[in-house]
């Protein structure tokens, strides 16, 4: 903050010494210094608007996105635990289908899993 405070007073203090300085008459001046002293109080004022209501925006939208994130949160997890109490049991029944398909297969087409539930397409080995 002490950069732009010294910025400020900078420009100030190099608009007054360049007016009094001015060829101009004593009343031209003054009436420009006070001119540009308000149009300078005019652009701070400005500006300490706009800072207000970019902070006030950024409280509401850290508002919502406390209050939408959650509930967005919890409503994917809902439809995750929906989506596997269905998966499960058509699941299972898939494994069913396959243990059924294979015990009906002979034995040279049967193949062996080393995990339950897991199964490997193979190619049969020629029927002799």
């Amino acid at each position: 903050m002490g950069f732009f405070k010294g910025l400020l007073v900078g420009a100030g203090l190099g608009t007054v010494g360049g007016l009094l300085f001015a060829p101009r008459k004593g009343e031209e001046t003054r009436e420009k210094l006070v001119n540009d002293v308000r149009d300078i109080v005019q652009l701070t004022d400005e500006l300490n608007d706009s800072l207000t209501e970019f902070r006030e925006s950024l409280v509401e939208l850290k508002t919502n996105v406390d209050t939408i994130v959650p509930e967005f949160k919890a409503g994917l997890e809902s439809d995750i635990e929906d989506f596997k109490f269905q998966a499960d049991p058509r699941i299972k029944q898939i494994q069913e289908q396959v243990e059924l398909i294979q015990s009906h297969l002979p034995e040279e087409l049967q193949t062996s899993s080393s995990e339950k539930g897991r199964f490997v397409l193979e190619r049969p080995k020629k029927l002799k």
